[in-house]
């Protein structure tokens, strides 16, 4: 892809050399060649301002739903991933996953953030669900929040779990993306148990399950 190093050479022509020559022979995902300059890549463009002006529309289009959210070294690190992943060719999916596991939580949110960039995303989506079920929040807001991926590759019972995970850990529902379109009568009943339980209980129901309840109703089933 290279819109990311066009992106990394106006932010840094020195850092731009650097991934010219880590990209010269992409290691593959996984291997400790990749661990190595992924974890090295975090180490560059600190400083570099976030993607703006022309660059905002043109990396929405590419499926990067908050461009604006997005450091210097997670462009760098997205770049190095796409050329990695594309090296990969049909290994890719498992050469991701051990990444994945090998990374600390910055890499990890990274990866995740970065799948919409992908060549073939929809391979990922036993990565993107497993992350889903992270405890770890940071991890689970990257696929979860501010992320493209889950509306366009989750099937509905993850991404319906995820939904609710969010509401659980207190992750703001606006923050995913695609939610108006991929909210069904499954989760909305859910979300109604969910708010019935609680209140059941005598505790506070979460402000955010408004979004999901307070509508009007898409399939004519009352919510609890």
């Amino acid at each position: 892809m290279a819109f990311l190093p066009a992106l990394i050479a106006a932010r840094d022509p020195g850092c731009a050399a650097w991934l010219d020559a880590a990209l010269a022979s992409p290691p593959l995902p996984g291997t400790p060649a990749f661990m190595r300059v992924f974890a090295a890549a975090g180490r560059r463009l600190r400083d570099a301002p976030p993607p703006g002006g022309d660059e905002v529309p043109a990396l929405m289009a590419l499926g990067i739903a908050t461009p604006a959210l997005w450091s210097g070294p997670r462009l760098l690190r997205a770049a190095l991933l796409a050329a990695a992943v594309e090296a990969a060719g049909g290994e890719a999916p498992a050469g991701l996953t051990s990444a994945f596991r090998t990374s600390d939580t910055e890499e990890r949110a990274t990866i995740l953030q970065a799948l919409m960039l992908l060549p073939d995303p929809a391979r990922f989506t036993a990565l993107a669900a497993d992350a889903c079920r992270s405890s770890v929040q940071p991890v689970f807001e990257a696929i979860a929040g501010d992320n493209g991926f889950p509306a366009a590759h989750l099937a509905e019972p993850v991404f319906n779990q995820m939904v609710l995970k969010a509401v659980f850990t207190g992750m703001p529902l606006a923050r995913i993306v695609g939610l108006a379109e991929r909210t069904t009568p499954a989760l909305r009943r859910m979300a109604g148990d969910f708010r019935s339980e609680r209140r059941a209980a005598g505790r506070v129901v979460p402000a955010d399950l408004d979004l999901l309840l307070d509508a009007p109703s898409l399939d004519g089933i009352p919510t609890p």
